[in-house]
């Protein structure tokens, strides 16, 4: 037997080739992987990463409407406030802080609340109402002066047919009706009407009736303002204000007392008269300033004349008003179409300009102050400082 010895293979084994390659890919993954910390802490250093991306506003935060501000006829007597819907207070004149009697201007509220018990669609009818005895003697006035329809127990006449003849003549024994119907008696009914009244922010108001007969339904030009936007934004309350002749069962046609109403857009409320409140008128106009459309909401209360002269003069004082009003609008524009308003900015990373995309006009008076906010959104918004929080234009930005 041969001995025969085995030398080691200069060539390595499988076993051995692996383990070299192990060691090969450790030593590089390490390389790599030491190149990558050094990139990123040169781009973490530099805020790259983690760096947060900040909005900075290039335009002014205030806008004001170029011009002095108007002046306008206010009435020598009474009180006076007139606004320019989701913009603001135009102007007023006289004690605009203290309560007066407003006369049948009362009868606007009690149709308001009438319609949030009972809803009404605009083309709607609405319950049959049926004149009962107990409607019928809660209908009735002890003021032998009282405006007032003719109505019979045993009729019958729609909500709507109701309404109509409530605000159009200014039926105060319809206001009783209703409001006995609507409540069950008329003092519940009143008790509505005050909360109402305080839901809606009118501070100084408070209603004694229905009607407006008695002189302790008092309330301000201000106050009534915001009842009348209220107004507009019911559709079934705004159109029947805005009617001229309507038809009641009994009483026949009955006609809108109010004499400006198709005036120059003018498309109501409701007047008053009485010999404690003077003449009353609550209006409302649709009209534009250079193409845009504008709503007045205005109110004058307290003119003074003789009982079939008083509500002519309320008239004459809100139409001249509205005129005059009419005249001093304008539209300005506060941010152009492109025009750069922002700047996008993160450390490591060039600036990004953010420009309007439309242009941003707004309707208002010389000497009008509005505030202009970038967001978070990329939008720009243009803010009426009378009415904070109304937006009153818009643009949304862009990058290009």
């Amino acid at each position: 037997m041969v001995d025969t010895k085995i030398h080691a293979s200069l060539r390595p084994g499988p076993r051995q080739r692996r383990s070299r390659r192990r060691r090969l890919l450790t030593t590089l993954t390490t390389f790599f992987a030491l190149v990558a910390a050094s990139v990123g802490g040169i781009f973490w250093a530099r805020g790259a990463f983690w760096a947060p991306v900040s909005l900075e506003q290039r335009i002014s935060g205030t806008f004001t409407v170029a011009g002095n501000a108007p002046n306008l006829p206010w009435p020598a007597q009474g009180q006076a406030d007139i606004e320019v819907e989701g913009v603001g207070e135009l102007g007023s004149s006289g004690p605009v802080n203290t309560p007066a009697p407003i006369a049948s201007v009362t009868k606007t509220m009690t149709a308001y609340q009438v319609l949030l018990d009972h809803p009404l669609g605009p083309a709607d009818d609405g319950p049959m109402i049926t004149i009962s005895q107990a409607l019928f003697d809660a209908s009735r006035s002890t003021d032998d002066d009282e405006s007032g329809i003719e109505l019979r127990v045993g009729e019958q006449l729609t909500l709507r047919q109701a309404l109509e003849g409530m605000l159009l003549p200014s039926a105060g024994n319809m206001a009783r009706l209703l409001a006995a119907w609507d409540a069950g008696s008329v003092q519940a009914f009143v008790g509505r009407m005050n909360v109402r009244a305080r839901a809606l922010g009118m501070d100084r108001t408070s209603y004694a009736d229905p009607a407006g007969i008695d002189p302790n339904s008092k309330s301000t030009a201000a106050d009534q303002i915001k009842l009348g936007e209220k107004v507009l934004d019911n559709q079934t309350l705004a159109r029947i204000v805005d009617t001229t002749a309507a038809r009641v069962p009994v009483a026949g046609t009955v006609v809108n007392t109010n004499h400006l109403l198709g005036v120059d857009g003018d498309v109501g409320i409701k007047t008053g008269s009485t010999s404690e409140a003077g003449g009353c008128l609550l209006f409302a106009v649709r009209t534009s300033a250079n193409g845009v459309p504008v709503t007045l909401v205005g109110a004058v209360l307290g003119q003074p004349g003789e009982p079939w002269t008083i509500l002519a003069h309320a008239e004459s004082a809100a139409k001249t008003l509205i005129e005059a009003a009419e005249q001093s609008l304008v539209t300005a524009t506060v941010v152009r179409a492109g025009e750069a308003v922002a700047v996008l900015s993160q450390r490591g990373h060039a600036d990004v300009a953010l420009n309007a995309g439309n242009d941003v006009t707004v309707v208002g008076w010389p000497s009008l102050a509005y505030k202009v906010l970038v967001s978070g959104e990329h939008k720009v918004s243009v803010d009426s400082t009378l009415l904070p929080g109304t937006v009153v234009g818009t643009a949304q930005l862009s990058t290009n």
